[in-house]
């Protein structure tokens, strides 16, 4: 009887598993640490693992600094085909990234996604920092404290001069705690304060950024901190939820 069983188990996943009719090499690629500003490009190898033909539409990119090229598009059984993804680091674009590409294409007559690839990249400029976001949920009325790490990525000394912070409040009128997007209005957030323990990084040094909000309304904050480099700009990204202060 156990026998039996597992016998009928063992048939009903291997009948629940859904052949993939594009494999790939890789769903995951890393193209490890670059400059500002660089380019990488990166090779997926395609295979149609089906019985029909694929006909592979152009590959989309979840961001504009990531670009696709495909060698051939019709794919017979058996055939095999190369995608080559290339990463761009736009200005601004700091620290670890991470960009989709999805493939669609017709199997036969049936069109249908067939493959989501995922490619990683870190971004080196002269000073890192962590966390990669700063983000809080607060009470109407609280001070909120953020704090950012700063570390030396070079051997030599790193001036952190005039930083600055645009944070845009997104204010919801609504009465209590219901929310409505009908009553939201956006409008510069000015109640904050940014410090640095130090303004001249030293080579293998840290440093401590602390910025400091002071949220009256319900809604939302979203903005960045901006910290000038030589060759591009640290923007650390500012998120957060305020809810209204109970009665």
């Amino acid at each position: 009887m156990k026998t039996l069983v597992s016998t009928v188990v063992l048939l009903l996943l291997a009948g629940s598993a859904v052949a993939q009719p594009l494999r790939v090499d890789a769903l995951e690629k890393d193209f490890g640490e670059i400059g500002p500003f660089d380019q990488r490009e990166m090779l997926f190898t395609l295979y149609n693992a089906s019985d029909e033909l694929i006909q592979l539409g152009m590959p989309r990119a979840t961001c504009g600094c990531t670009a696709t090229m495909l060698d051939n598009s019709t794919l017979h059984p058996g055939d095999s085909t190369q995608l080559s993804v290339i990463f761009r680091a736009a200005p601004g674009m700091v620290g670890k990234q991470r960009k989709s590409v999805v493939i669609y294409g017709r199997v036969g007559q049936e069109e249908q996604q067939l493959a989501v690839l995922r490619v990683h990249v870190e971004i080196a400029t002269d000073v890192k920092y962590e966390p990669e976001m700063l983000r809080f949920s607060a009470v109407a009325g609280d001070t909120v404290t953020l704090h950012a790490t700063l570390r030396s990525n070079t051997d030599t000394a790193v001036p952190l001069e005039h930083p600055s912070v645009i944070i845009t409040a997104y204010v919801d009128s609504t009465e209590g705690n219901v929310y409505n997007i009908g009553h939201v209005a956006a409008q510069p957030f000015h109640d904050f304060s940014l410090e640095l323990e130090s303004r001249l990084l030293g080579a293998g040094e840290t440093t401590r950024l602390t910025l400091t909000l002071y949220p009256r309304d319900k809604g939302q904050l979203n903005g960045t901190v901006r910290i000038p480099l030589t060759d591009t700009e640290l923007r650390i990204p500012v998120v957060g939820t305020v809810i209204p202060r109970a009665e």
